[in-house]
């Protein structure tokens, strides 16, 4: 399990949103993915991945060419790694 973090403008993560296709679509490795509100405008998205592999795989099939169409993101991910506890519910 791989988790990562990012944070933009509510905008431009509902532009992205839609051409990412993460609910709709969910790409291969996508664990879960939450988003949320944080005030002024901003959102953060948590993603959890099966393997940081899968991140790159999602880059390439998917993300660069809607970067490549709509520009680089303002949010870089923050990647944190390997969780060391972790619940989920049955």
């Amino acid at each position: 399990m791989f988790v990562e973090t990012i944070t933009s403008d509510r905008d431009e993560w509902e532009m992205l949103d839609r051409k990412l296709r993460m609910r709709e679509d969910p790409p291969n490795g996508l664990v879960a993915s939450v988003t949320w509100d944080i005030g002024d405008g901003k959102v953060t998205m948590l993603n959890v991945w099966d393997e940081p592999g899968h991140i790159s795989d999602f880059n390439v099939e998917r993300a660069a060419s809607a970067f490549a169409e709509v520009g680089q993101p303002t949010g870089k991910p923050k990647r944190h790694g390997e969780p060391i506890a972790v619940f989920i519910r049955p």
